[in-house]
């Protein structure tokens, strides 16, 4: 399975949370979570941190926005978003 696989499933199925920062960042840039989950759900990784086991997912929120989350795989078998920001094209 691949690791953006295994991130939606986990998503797919509740078994993940956002930091009190991820949650700060999307209020700012006016994400909630159901455009998180879709940004998650409807991403593809375009970075990876092997050494610290993070991933950045680039997907779309609801009302079709490019979403950005970092996030990471816990011991536990969840995924933390640790930040959440707009996608800005470059």
């Amino acid at each position: 399975m691949s690791r953006i696989t295994e991130i939606q499933a986990l998503v797919r199925n509740g078994l993940y949370y956002l930091t009190e920062h991820a949650d700060d960042e999307a209020m700012l840039d006016g994400f909630d979570i159901y455009d998180i989950e879709n940004g998650i759900l409807t991403g593809k990784i375009r970075k990876t941190w092997p050494k610290e086991g993070k991933f950045e997912v680039i997907g779309k929120s609801l009302d079709g926005r490019a979403i950005g989350a970092i996030c990471r795989l816990t011991p536990g078998g969840k995924v933390r978003v640790i930040t959440v920001y707009q996608d800005q094209p470059k």
